[in-house]
């Protein structure tokens, strides 16, 4: 008595397709998925509130450099380098500096769910696991105030951007 394949009786030729096989093809087709999602650049917003026109150097841990020749305004930087420091300068301002880190890409979280190991440590070497925020907000205080008045305005302002800016819990 033959004994036959009921998954092949229609299909004697045709060939079994394995689980971990198209496992192993999907981790390599996301593999770097930040990397081709979100790329290795980002494009940032610097704002200097209350002071138009200030230039801006932003400077990440390789030394990495870009100008902002005007503020408000956009600078497309290399991300991956860690934290950036932000020195905003302009006449009758103190010169300012911001330190901003980076954080976790959203498009990496997809990368431990599904591609695992391959694709999180390409996004890793190419910078395209981390992510700055989007908006850089640099208060530039006056090296002088017209009255006491002015300069608690200055300081209240700065404080209520600083606070809505925080996440919920740590406001």
């Amino acid at each position: 008595m033959a004994v036959h394949d009921a998954g092949n009786l229609d299909h004697p030729a045709r060939p079994r397709r394995s689980l971990p096989g198209i496992g192993a093809l999907a981790s390599l087709l996301l593999a770097g998925c930040a990397t081709v999602v979100s790329g290795t650049s980002q494009t940032v917003f610097v704002e200097t509130p209350g002071v138009e026109g200030a230039s801006c150097r932003l400077t990440d841990s390789n030394q990495g450099s870009w100008y902002l020749p005007r503020t408000p305004g956009a600078v497309t930087v290399q991300k991956g380098a860690g934290p950036m420091n932000v020195v905003c300068e302009k006449q009758g301002y103190e010169t300012t500096v911001v330190t901003v880190e980076e954080q976790l890409a959203p498009a990496t979280l997809g990368n431990i769910i599904l591609g695992g190991g391959i694709g999180l440590f390409v996004d890793a070497a190419s910078g395209a696991a981390e992510r700055y925020p989007d908006k850089i907000v640099v208060w530039m205080k006056p090296l002088s105030f017209a009255s006491p008045e002015q300069e608690a305005a200055w300081n209240a302002a700065r404080q209520a951007q600083e606070t809505a800016a925080k996440p919920p819990g740590e406001q």
